[in-house]
C-alpha cells in the first residue's frame, strides 16, 4: 500500500497564480456557471477580487481556442497570458489624454482583428482592404507580436499629435468614392484641439470594415483583455485614463454584431476608476462578478485535491463520482483532514481555512485557499520525514501543519499584495507591528504620530483595501485586523486601551 508521505508528495493542488499553471489548468478547473455564461458569449465584463479567479478563466478560454473555432469564434488575446505586459510602451511614453487612449485601444483592437484575419486567410474584400490599409500604416507589424504591435499603435498616436507643417503623415482613410479604406499621405497646416486631431483617424469606419470581414464569413472575434492590473499598477492616473477609455470604448463597439471585447478586471480597481461619477458604467450591462462560497470552494478545492490518481486510490474512491456529489466531496475532505483545526466551539477546519484566508471584505477567493494547503502539505511531508507521529487514519494533514501555514499565506499576502499595491500606506501599516489586533482612533493617532482625525482618514483609507474590518458604532468605530494579516505584523489577540 501507497505510504502516506508518498501520497503527499505526490500531490498536486495546482498553483496559487493561474498563469503558472497554463498546461495544467484544464485537469483542474470547475466549470461553474459562470463559466458557462462567459463561454456561451452572454458576459462581456468579468469582475473580481484579486486571487478570484478572472486569470483562470482568461488562461481557459486561450486554451480552448480550437473549441470556440469550431463554434464559429474566433479568439485574439489583447495581453500575453503570462510574462512581460505587453503595454509598457504605454506605461513609459503614455497618451496625452483618455481621449487620446480611446483611439489607441481602438487601433489596438483593430490590429488584433486584422492579425487574426491575416493568420486565418481571410480575405473577401473587407478583410483584403483592413490589412492592407493598416500594414501600409505601419499598424500591423509582420511578427504579429503583441507588444510590437501595441508599440506601433502607441507611436501612430504619438505621431499623429506631433504633426506641424513641416511633416507628412500616412494616414488611414476611406476613400469617399468606393467606401474602402486606404492610405492617403497627409499634410497638416493647422493647430487644432485634441479631439478635432484624433477624430480625423478613421477608427470607428475601420471598425465597421472588421466586423464586415468577420460577418461575411459567418463568424464572430472575441478581444480578450486580463492582467490590468500588473498593467498600470505604477501610475494610478494613468490607470484611471487607461481603463476608462477602455470601457469607452466597449461601449462604443457594443453595436457590432461579429466584434466583442472580453475584459476581465479586479472590483476594487473597477470601484477606483469610476468613483467621481463614470456615465458609461450603467451601460455595461453584460457582466458577472466572481464570488465563491464555502460550497463553492469546496467543490473546487476537491475536484483538485481527486485529480490526483494516487490519493484517489490511497482512499479506494472514483473521482468522477466524487465531482457530481457534493456530499462525497465533503466526506473526501474530511477523511484527509481533521474535523477541527482549533477545538471547543470553533468552525470546522475548511471553515477555519476561510476565515483565516479571508480580507476585512470577507469575500474568500481560491488563491489563499490553494496556497495554504500547499504549505501545509509541505509541513507535514518535512514532519514524516523527520519521523514525527503519523496523524491517523486516512488524515494526511494534522492540526498543527495548518496552523503552521498560516505564517507563510500571511506574509506572501501582506507583501505582494498590501504593501506591493498599496504603497501609500506601507509606512503606516509597518508601524503597527506587534500592537494589538484591533485599534481605536485613539490608539492610532499615538502609534502612527498623527491627529485624531488623520488617524480617522487613515484607518478608513486602511478599511478600503481590506486591512481594516471596521466595528462598533458610527461614533465609536474600532478597527479589527483580519487573521490573514495578523501573523505578518505579528499582531497580538484583544482590544488597544
Amino acid at each position: 500500500m501507497t505510504s502516506k508521505i508518498e501520497v503527499l508528495k505526490s500531490l498536486e493542488l495546482g498553483a496559487r497564480v493561474a498563469e503558472d499553471e497554463v498546461e495544467s489548468l484544464e485537469k483542474y478547473f470547475v466549470e461553474t456557471d459562470q463559466w458557462r455564461q462567459i463561454s456561451s458569449g452572454k458576459i462581456d465584463v468579468v469582475y473580481g477580487p484579486k486571487g478570484s479567479g478572472k486569470s483562470a478563466l482568461y488562461t481557459l478560454l486561450n486554451r480552448r481556442e480550437d473549441h470556440f473555432f469550431d463554434e464559429g469564434i474566433l479568439l485574439s488575446s489583447g495581453e500575453n497570458v503570462r510574462g512581460a505586459t505587453v503595454f509598457s510602451h504605454a506605461i513609459s511614453d503614455p497618451p496625452p489624454s483618455e481621449v487620446a487612449f480611446i483611439y489607441l485601444w481602438k487601433l489596438y483592437c483593430l490590429t488584433l482583428i486584422a492579425r487574426t484575419l491575416r493568420e486565418y486567410e481571410i480575405n473577401n474584400d473587407a478583410a483584403r482592404a483592413l490589412v492592407t490599409s493598416l500594414e501600409k500604416a505601419k499598424l500591423l507589424p509582420e511578427s504579429g507580436v503583441l507588444s510590437v504591435m501595441f508599440r506601433a499603435v502607441s507611436s501612430y498616436i504619438k505621431r499623429w499629435f506631433s504633426r506641424d507643417a513641416k511633416a507628412i503623415e500616412h494616414a488611414v482613410t476611406i476613400d469617399s468614392s468606393t467606401g474602402a479604406p486606404t492610405v492617403s499621405r497627409k499634410m497638416e497646416f493647422r493647430e487644432q484641439s485634441d479631439d478635432k486631431n484624433l477624430s480625423e483617424i478613421p477608427a470607428d469606419e475601420l471598425l465597421h470594415f472588421a466586423n464586415l470581414a468577420l460577418e461575411q464569413e459567418g463568424l464572430k472575434m472575441w478581444l480578450l483583455f486580463d492582467r490590468l492590473d500588473v498593467a498600470f499598477a505604477d501610475s494610478p492616473e494613468m490607470e484611471r485614463n487607461a481603463l476608462r477609455a477602455l470601457f469607452r470604448a466597449y461601449n462604443d463597439m457594443k453595436g457590432f454584431s461579429s466584434v466583442a471585447l472580453k475584459i476581465f478586471v479586479r472590483d476594487d480597481i473597477w470601484k477606483r476608476i469610476t468613483e467621481g461619477g463614470f456615465t458609461e458604467a450603467s451601460h455595461i450591462t453584460r457582466t458577472v462578478n466572481i464570488t465563491w462560497s464555502e460550497n463553492s470552494l469546496m467543490n473546487l478545492v476537491v475536484s483538485r485535491i481527486v485529480a490526483n490518481t494516487t490519493l484517489s486510490e490511497f482512499l479506494n474512491i472514483n473521482p468522477e463520482e466524487v465531482r457530481k456529489d457534493y456530499s462525497a466531496q465533503r466526506d473526501v475532505f474530511y477523511r484527509i483532514a481533521p474535523e477541527k483545526v482549533d477545538t471547543g466551539r470553533n468552525p470546522y477546519t475548511f471553515g477555519w481555512i476561510l476565515s483565516r484566508t479571508v480580507d476585512a471584505s470577507r469575500d474568500p477567493v481560491p488563491r489563499e485557499v490553494i496556497h495554504l494547503l500547499d504549505a501545509a502539505k509541505s509541513i507535514q511531508v518535512q514532519k514524516l520525514e523527520r519521523g514525527e507521529e503519523d496523524p491517523g487514519g486516512d488524515i494526511l494533514l494534522d492540526r498543527a501543519a495548518f496552523k503552521e501555514s498560516l505564517p507563510q499565506v500571511s506574509k506572501t499576502r501582506f507583501e505582494q499584495t498590501l504593501l506591493a499595491e498599496y504603497g501609500d500606506v506601507g509606512e503606516y501599516v509597518m508601524k503597527l507591528e506587534g500592537e494589538r489586533s484591533e485599534q481605536t482612533v485613539n490608539s492610532l493617532a499615538h502609534v502612527w504620530g498623527v491627529t485624531e482625525e488623520e488617524a480617522g482618514r487613515l484607518a478608513r483609507r486602511l478599511a478600503e483595501i481590506g486591512f481594516f474590518e471596521i466595528r462598533g458604532d458610527k461614533n465609536e468605530p474600532s478597527y479589527w485586523v483580519p487573521f490573514i494579516y495578523r501573523p505578518a505584523l505579528n499582531l497580538v489577540q484583544g482590544k488597544a486601551a
